[in-house]
């Protein structure tokens, strides 16, 4: 046995690698370790970034030699060990490795990490001039050639092809991390000079015109930054030199705020008195806060009860007992609306953190709340994991919420993971909704979850009145033609409901000119190589785009299949909606509140301000449109067409639809007038949009129980999806039926409690082809939590071997919530 050194870490790496590794520490770093720092650590035959978890002191007994860590990146803790236990339960509940996890959890850009160039080989020198290789491939070749040492461009399997036929050699390159605090440079008098001073000095030398005028602007302790100076005299730059060189002023570094605190918030109102709805709730909160224990509400009130006053007082007295509070939104949009109000009540001990903000200011915000710095922190899912050691409280805000959920790994739903962080660390945890999710009203009849009721709009407001238009009469009776998006009521509605100086919302939940560019003569349509979907057309842009993998072509006029000239836009989407409201209202002011007009940062906040100061008459947009925002002057809003969530082959659908039809209908009538819905659709007997107009929660639920109890769906049942992709359809399909095979006969040796897992597929996925990805899948359901983790972890421990070369992935997926 080899000796053991005394001191050791425990490391979770940034790699595909399960469990937690243990590295010694040489001396010279002892002073230095802490739980929460990143050290660099040797893998195989790399250097890797990895985090301490766990340390140990005195004698570790080890049978092997133990790797030294190479050096520790952070001079403070990223987090404390309070983090510890939820990175591990998110690690192990969603299957992936906990340096992943950690990693995902921490602001873009801090780890150090690998990168990949390439040399061309003689071989590919002589190929640039052959027939032997395609366009692409030699353009490639030339990218490689005239861009050494430089990272490759993805995707990278191009260049792996390449290399494949000696064409190239790919090398590994380590490159530290590119976030850190932003610093600017500033000057300031020297501590044993004074500005004042030597400005009333006899005989002083001040050649320039300015140069008075320049000395008493730096007489702040701190100075002023150089690049103001420099705006400020056109002659900053030679001034500074000059007085740096008599020895009275001096350079230095200073961190900066990359974020302006000074939000000017979208609606400023008076902290209003509390209903007794509200109050009741609110005291039920505070009574759980007051024990420090965990507990977890379902505040169940309708649209415009009042939630975010409840949530602004609970957060209150939870920074009156020294603790700290989370607000999660569904919405990066919402961060903005949202932010000014708790900041102008709460001060600058408010952080927001979501995926919208650079890497620098995600790092920013992160280092303030790890220091202790920060009482709020307000943001989409990520917001989570906000480094806060005094946890008091969790908010989810529409919980039922499908961004909840992260699609990338690692795939964890945030309104869950915020309940075990909430235990974990005896806080408070508020699930807010308007139409709360099956699963977490479900919970509240289980009594996992206590059930808090706002059945009323604040000052008694009525809801708004629903409408249902029946699209198949309106066309039948010509009413409408298909060639408009919208009916004659719904185009008199807002007609009207412009001329009497009120606003409204129109939503589709459709991005776009048209759905697709069709030809007239055969047909096809034009799709995305990389995805095997149509293509959508973009008026403004003049462009066909994909929305999965963001592929752009411009129009062409002729059929790629039968080559006739004169290929159409068919179908709508929220760009044809906004050209037909211009035509119909042509003196509207109509705003567009989609993926793509808000690409550009501040545009979000732009367009809200516009809308909430009256700027705008008509605000277009997609789902993001249905959030919680909260506009006075709205009184109509339109639902362009509710089908569409209900065509998604999914067991949700239902849901889904009423979900969004209910919110967005409750964006009408939140001021003195009332609010008219208007909602056009082709099932008007469907049980979703029968109780969405009736305001009917209570039917919905029922039904939709009743449903998902016979179907063993959650909550009465545990789901996985495992997803293989590859390169070659039938490669993958064959990857997909030798796992399913393998579980068959892992089931088939199983005590009785493992039949009751059941394996479904392996199918084709509903999106097949995916970012040039083959896809297939398997969907398992039990009865059984713990059961469905155990036989899953057999499988993914059997895939390994049996997958390897074969060119085909595996991912698996807990709690999926679309199976597409």
């Amino acid at each position: 046995m080899a000796e053991a050194k005394k001191h050791t870490v425990g490391v979770a790496i940034c790699a595909p690698l399960e469990g937690i590794f243990t590295y010694s520490v040489p001396d010279g770093f002892l002073p230095d370790i802490a739980i929460g720092k990143r050290v660099l650590v040797p893998v195989r035959n790399r250097e890797v970034t990895g985090y301490i978890v766990e340390t140990f002191r005195g004698n570790t007994p080890t049978d092997y030699e133990l790797k030294d860590i190479k050096d520790i990146l952070d001079r403070a803790p990223l987090f404390g060990p309070n983090l510890i236990p939820f990175f591990r339960w998110i690690s192990e509940y969603y299957m992936h490795p906990l340096g992943m996890v950690i990693q995902s959890a921490l602001p873009g850009g801090l780890n150090a990490h690998q990168f990949k160039s390439g040399v061309i080989t003689e071989k590919g020198i002589e190929a640039i001039d052959s027939y032997d290789i395609t366009p692409d491939q030699r353009n490639l070749l030339v990218w490689v050639r005239e861009n050494p040492g430089k990272r490759l461009p993805s995707p990278l399997y191009r260049f792996y092809q390449l290399e494949n036929r000696g064409l190239i050699t790919i090398e590994l390159h380590q490159q530290k991390e590119r976030t850190g605090p932003l610093k600017w440079t500033y000057v300031r008098c020297r501590d044993d000079k004074n500005i004042r001073d030597i400005l009333n000095a006899r005989g002083i030398s001040l050649k320039a015109d300015n140069e008075v005028a320049f000395l008493e602007c730096i007489t702040a302790e701190d100075g002023l930054p150089l690049r103001i100076l420099c705006e400020k005299f056109s002659n900053g730059g030679y001034l500074v030199d000059k007085w740096v060189k008599r020895g009275v002023l001096e350079k230095y570094q200073k961190e900066v705020a990359r974020i302006n605190h000074s939000v000017e918030e979208i609606i400023r109102s008076p902290q209003p008195l509390l209903s007794e709805q509200q109050g009741n709730c609110l005291s039920a909160m505070k009574r759980v806060m007051d024990k420090g224990k965990f507990s977890t509400f379902l505040l169940y009130g309708v649209t415009g009860s009042g939630k975010t006053e409840v949530y602004y007082n609970a957060i209150s007295h939870a920074i009156s007992l020294n603790r700290q509070a989370i607000l999660l939104v569904p919405e990066i949009a919402l961060t903005i609306f949202t932010e000014g109000l708790f900041r102008s009540r709460l001060g600058n001990r408010v952080a927001i953190f979501h995926s919208g903000l650079s890497d620098g200011e995600r790092y920013e915000q992160w280092i303030m709340m790890a220091k202790g710095k920060i009482d709020l922190v307000i943001g989409a899912r990520s917001a989570l994991f906000a480094p806060l050691n005094r946890l008091g409280l969790i908010i989810v805000d529409e919980e039922y919420d499908s961004s909840y959920k992260q699609e990338e790994s690692p795939r964890y739903q945030a309104r869950d993971a915020a309940v075990a962080r909430g235990k974990m660390e005896n806080a408070v945890v508020v699930l807010g909704a308007g139409t709360p999710s099956v699963q977490s009203y479900h919970n509240t009849e289980k009594g996992q979850y206590h059930l808090l009721q706002m059945p009323e709009r604040v000052e008694q407001r009525p809801l708004p009145d629903i409408r249902i238009v029946d699209m198949k009469t309106v066309l039948e009776t010509g009413h409408a033609d298909k060639k408009t998006l919208l009916s004659k009521v719904l185009k008199n509605a807002l007609k009207e409901n412009y001329e009497r100086g009120k606003q409204a919302i129109l939503f589709l939940n459709r991005r776009g000119f048209s759905k697709i560019y069709l030809c007239p003569a055969c047909g096809e349509s034009v799709k995305c190589p990389n995805c095997d979907l149509t293509l959508t057309y973009h008026l403004h842009a003049r462009e066909l785009v994909c929305h999965y993998c963001e592929y752009r072509i411009a129009p062409d006029n002729r059929c790629p299949l039968c080559r006739h000239e004169g290929m159409i836009p068919y179908g709508f989407g929220t760009e044809k909606l906004e050209h037909e409201l211009a035509d119909g209202i042509p003196y509207a002011r109509i705003a567009r509140f989609d993926r793509d007009t808000t690409r550009k940062k501040g545009q979000i906040d732009k367009i809200l301000k516009s809308f909430s100061n009256n700027e705008l008459d008509i605000l277009v947009g997609t789902q993001m449109v249905t959030k919680g925002y909260d506009f006075p002057n709205v009184t109509l809003v339109g639902v362009v067409s509710a089908d569409l969530s209900l065509g998604f082959p999914d067991f949700r659908a239902g849901e889904r639809t009423f979900q969004i039809i209910s919110q967005v209908a409750g964006r009408a009538g939140r001021g003195v007038d009332r609010g008219q819905v208007i909602i056009q659709t082709f099932n008007p007997g469907h049980y979703a949009i029968e109780a969405a107009k009736n305001h009917d929660y209570a039917t919905f639920y029922t039904r939709e129980k009743q449903m998902r109890e016979m179907l063993k769906y959650p909550p009465f049942g545990y789901l996985a999806c495992i997803r293989f992709s590859g390169n070659v359809n039938n490669d993958t399909k064959a990857g997909a039926e030798k796992i399913a095979h393998e579980m068959k006969h892992i089931l088939a040796n199983w005590p009785r409690e493992g039949k009751t897992i059941q394996v479904l597929g392996p199918a084709e996925a509903p999106l097949s082809k995916l970012r040039g990805k083959y896809r297939w899948q398997i969907l398992l359901k039990s009865k059984n939590s713990n059961v469905l983790h155990y036989f899953l972890e057999r499988v993914r421990d059997a895939s390994t071997p049996m997958l390897k070369g074969s060119g085909v992935s595996m991912m698996i997926d807990i709690d999926p919530y679309q199976m597409l």
